[in-house]
């Protein structure tokens, strides 16, 4: 087969809520939630704990992934809602991306259910991660809310400050995130470019040890000037995070997150707009996880920190013009969409920031300024970080890289 990019292994069924005020004033009230409940880190015991986390979030303007004790809360949380049933997975859905993109892909899954099998694209060529019996849907949930939403029932009052979206999911297959080392690996030979999604949804210690041992054996079977760019996440054990850091550095040439892993990783709150805690967030990142180069993808700028930086100049443009296409246009866009989106203006703010940020860094940075989509009215706020991922990566091809 002739596919230059590889992708592994998150795959999921994503349920993408339409977001309804209506429905979310009449849970605070029938869940009987105020105020003063609103906390950003409980227990997600119940389905009345995936409102009162979801709300902290929304009011806080910070997206977050949560893991309740059972994948029935979840869909007892959406069934509220109408919703569309999608493929997400940071490697899924950069995959289908790349297929419309017009680049044929390889994938190694982790689940493999009927909605993988009807809505997976025909230019990527699939590795079911599990067997032909295991087939049960574990749905990813995806709330998105738009800026300036009120939101008004019992003592709550808020307006939403920005775009989000909550993933709410106890998947399974997730949980236990498949990697088949050798029959993958005979698959991925032949490959320039490997997207590796994160291990944040594992919570067994076991588990995450032997897929790191997995994963480091895959690797191996890549060409040995192929870049491996690794997605990372919002881990639920905090503490997985650094573990994975440690163990890949060696074969990852590419740590990429989006702000809100950003400031997770640093352990607190920064505004993404002030070059200096950015710059200190950054340098912190480089220097803790061992990995070449940092990437970092906001609402307002996207940039690639370490040596050689400017090499990563046609991998970050395609990212930026990916996302901002996902977030005006939605699934349905067309490589011409994509093209048009390459003329839209720069943010104003994004593109004094970047020009702080080399006036300070120098050859060490490579950061350029996001889309100003501020006119867009009903943008798609799930899937940004996945589809920059998808448009990031055939800039790493070798004939990008050359050029």
């Amino acid at each position: 087969m002739n596919e230059k990019i590889a992708l592994g292994f998150h795959t999921c069924v994503d349920y993408e809520l339409k977001w309804d005020t209506q429905v979310a004033e009449a849970q605070i009230k029938a869940f009987d939630i105020h105020a003063d409940e609103l906390k950003l880190d409980i227990e997600v015991d119940s389905e009345r704990a995936i409102w009162i986390m979801s709300l902290a979030h929304l009011q806080a303007g910070i997206g977050c992934e949560m893991v309740p004790d059972t994948s029935k809360m979840c869909v007892e949380f959406a069934n509220h809602f109408e919703y569309e049933v999608t493929l997400g997975g940071t490697p899924t859905r950069a995959g289908i991306i790349l297929d419309r993109l017009g680049y044929p892909s390889v994938l190694q899954t982790s689940c493999y259910n009927e909605h993988v099998k009807r809505l997976m694209p025909p230019g990527i060529r699939v590795l079911p991660g599990v067997g032909p019996d295991q087939n049960e849907i574990y749905p990813h949930v995806v709330l998105q809310c738009h800026k300036g939403v009120r939101i008004q029932a019992n003592d709550i009052d808020f307006v939403t400050p920005r775009e989000n979206r909550i993933l709410i999911s106890r998947d399974e297959d997730s949980l236990h995130m498949p990697v088949l080392p050798d029959e993958f690996g005979k698959m991925i030979g032949g490959c320039q470019v490997f997207l590796l999604g994160s291990f944040s949804e594992l919570l067994d210690s076991e588990v995450l040890r032997d897929r790191m041992e997995k994963t480091k054996s895959l690797l191996s079977y890549l060409p040995g000037d192929a870049v491996v760019v690794m997605e990372d996440g919002c881990y639920v054990k905090k503490e997985f995070r650094t573990y994975v850091h440690r163990q890949l550095a060696p074969q990852i040439d590419v740590l990429s997150m989006n702000e809100d892993e950003l400031q997770q990783y640093i352990g607190k709150t920064i505004d993404i707009l002030d070059a200096k805690a950015v710059e200190d967030a950054v340098k912190y990142v480089y220097d803790n996880s061992g990995i070449k180069l940092i990437l970092v993808h906001s609402a307002a700028w996207a940039l690639v920190y370490g040596e050689n930086a400017y090499t990563m100049r046609a991998a970050l443009e395609g990212g930026v013009t990916m996302a901002a296409t996902r977030f005006r246009m939605g699934d349905n866009f067309t490589v011409k969409d994509f093209e048009q989106t390459k003329d839209i203006p720069d943010k104003t703010e994004g593109v004094a920031f970047c020009e702080r940020m080399r006036e300070s860094l120098g050859d060490k940075i490579y950061c350029i300024p996001c889309k100003d989509l501020s006119y867009v009215e009903k943008p798609t706020v799930v899937g940004l970080g996945d589809s920059f991922a998808g448009g990031l990566l055939p800039g790493l091809l070798k004939e990008s890289r050359l050029n």
